[in-house]
């Protein structure tokens, strides 16, 4: 009888050590999710403090680019706010983090709208002073306006008389050639019997024009984009010209005929379409083509 008691005294035991067990685990459970409830909450929180710090980067970049006397406090601000958002993103989700991170922001709005202020006055004075010199500034565009009428009158009138002088090539033509020993020169359009290329054009009579010794790029380009001749190159303010020959002349105010051979290497004559430039410095003023068979 005494040991059918001890069972149910055991047994009793056991049921409460199980129960005891159950409600540990799920204390311990219920503990658990709170905890990682808070850890999400302040991970978000600190996400929402960097999202704000970086946006009020942004509004610092904004006034900095206006370039406005204050440039030098904003891009110190900014600088400091930079720094902070590279920690913030190095640092614990924790309580102790959040609440140094909810006080450097509350003091950076607090700055930024003493900033904010301050620009904010001295657009307000810069306007003001537009307005003063709004009446200044009028008078001073008439008289300015009047002044580039008559410059754009005398610089209209350079140009033309520029333009009027300039010799514009006519006539321009390239032929094949072949050339014998005795120098006898015999047109040809097979590429392998070529041994040189011809380009000739025609300076016009033009009695503006400076007369004297003038001087022309000629630049020829064979099917391959190769340039042929001299292949040499030229700077003009920045600009490169690559040119196959240097055409030098001497003008007197009359039409001349010029013809230049190009020199071309052998292995550069092949079939196809070449083109043809004439440069006077920089500037492009003729331009031909020719195709060899």
């Amino acid at each position: 009888m005494a040991r059918q008691t001890d069972n149910r005294i055991l047994k009793v035991l056991a049921g409460l050590f199980l129960v005891g067990l159950i409600g540990l685990a799920i204390w311990s459970y219920n503990t658990y999710q709170e905890n990682e409830a808070i850890k999400t909450q302040l991970a978000d929180e600190k996400a929402q403090i960097q999202e704000e710090l970086e946006n009020i980067s942004a509004e610092y970049d904004a006034e900095i680019e206006k370039g406005n006397i204050l440039s030098a406090d904003l891009a110190f601000a900014k600088d400091r706010i930079e720094r902070l958002v590279d920690s913030v993103s190095n640092l614990k989700s924790d309580v102790r983090v959040l609440a140094r991170l909810r006080s450097e922001l509350s003091n950076i709005r607090k700055e930024r709208k003493a900033l904010q202020d301050r620009v904010a006055l001295l657009e307000m004075d810069n306007e003001n002073l537009v307005r003063v010199n709004d009446s200044t500034v009028a008078v001073l565009n008439e008289q300015l306006i009047r002044g580039r009428d008559m410059d754009s009158t005398i610089t209209r009138l350079n140009d033309n008389i520029t333009e009027a002088r300039t010799l514009i090539p006519t006539n321009f033509s390239s032929k094949g050639l072949i050339i014998r020993s005795s120098g006898k020169q015999i047109e040809n359009d097979r590429a392998r019997r070529v041994d040189d290329i011809q380009v000739c054009f025609t300076v016009p009579q033009n009695p503006l024009a400076i007369k004297g010794v003038n001087t022309y790029y000629l630049q020829v380009i064979n099917p391959d984009n190769n340039v042929l001749g001299l292949n040499a190159t030229e700077q003009f303010d920045g600009q490169e010209l690559k040119y196959s020959k240097v055409v030098n002349f001497n003008y007197e105010g009359q039409e001349l005929d010029i013809c230049e051979l190009v020199n071309a290497a052998e292995d550069d004559i092949i079939s196809g379409r070449y083109r043809f430039n004439l440069f006077d410095g920089p500037n492009l003023i003729s331009s031909g083509e020719m195709n060899l068979r």
